[in-house]
């Protein structure tokens, strides 16, 4: 078993060595289509990503309340208040000084330096129990609960949602599309190139079909070409995301966060390396029923 695994092995890379050139040139084409795919990859991961955040379990609206508003029990009623308003999962109490604290994480303490008393409001963080939001959702809450007393304004991310309810479905769908289109050239690249090898070696089949070699022993060399040249491809594809991502952080930092390059990177080596096997076998298949007829 050990030698025979060897011996496909050894065919298989003798075939990528055979002809440096195709080998060359399809590994280079199948660089191409899997950066493309990358560039796909990044732009769905990255709308799935801000629609989950956006409109996800950690949206909320956030309520600050009236200047002067700030005692005790005004605050316990309108606590209350928003607990009984419904369509919201929890509302929790955020309160002066742990917004401060929230403000010098987010934009540091210049900006405090020379203040002598915390500016900042009492707020309510309303989480929302429709999964998912949509701004006309958001908005149709807003304006309930800018009618209460003690409330100042009400925050959200009614524009965020406004544009992902735009956008969500067209991008999703027309990055799936793209992502079928490439992964069909990509097939058709394997295809061609397997294919070629096998007219090139069409002796080399012949012999082992008359020395009792099996469909799978036969097909097994050439799968495992079709394999590498995906996989040596997708190499390409996968430093274009890394690029892509290293230099979005130039334009927004949190992108890491958004776009997860060790889940894509795997995902898309992995994907090229099936859109390889597959079209690999169905070729070799078509090719050994087609000499037997």
């Amino acid at each position: 078993m050990r030698h025979q695994l060897g011996f496909l092995l050894l065919e298989a890379f003798r075939g990528l060595r055979a002809d440096r050139f195709l080998s060359a040139t399809s590994v280079l084409t199948i660089g191409i289509c899997s950066s493309v795919l990358s560039c796909l990859l990044l732009g769905l991961s990255l709308v799935l990503s801000l629609d989950a955040s956006r409109s996800g379990p950690e949206a909320a609206l956030r309520v600050f309340t009236r200047p002067g508003f700030e005692d005790s029990a005004s605050l316990a009623s309108l606590h209350l208040k928003l607990l009984r308003l419904g369509g919201f999962d929890s509302v929790v109490f955020v309160g002066k000084d742990d917004a401060l604290m929230e403000f010098r994480r987010d934009f540091g303490d210049e900006m405090l330096q020379y203040l002598d008393a915390n500016p900042l409001p009492h707020s309510f963080l309303l989480y929302p129990s429709d999964k998912p939001l949509s701004a006309v959702r958001v908005r149709a809450l807003r304006e309930r609960l800018r009618l209460f007393d003690g409330v100042e304004e009400v925050s959200s991310n009614a524009l965020h949602l406004q544009w992902l309810d735009r956008w969500r479905l067209p991008v999703q769908v027309g990055a799936l599309l793209l992502l079928g289109f490439v992964g069909g050239a990509l097939a058709l690249i394997v295809h061609n190139a397997v294919k070629l090898n096998l007219y090139t070696r069409k002796t080399l089949v012949e012999n082992m079909k008359y020395c009792g070699a099996s469909e799978a022993f036969i097909l097994t060399p050439f799968v495992l070409e079709g394999v590498l040249l995906g996989l040596g491809g997708s190499l390409l594809g996968v430093a274009t995301l890394g690029f892509l991502i290293h230099l979005g952080r130039f334009l927004l930092p949190s992108l890491p966060a958004y776009v997860p390059f060790r889940l894509l990177a795997p995902s898309l080596a992995g994907g090229t390396a099936l859109i390889a096997l597959f079209s690999s076998t169905r070729t070799v298949r078509a090719f050994l029923r087609s000499r037997a007829t």
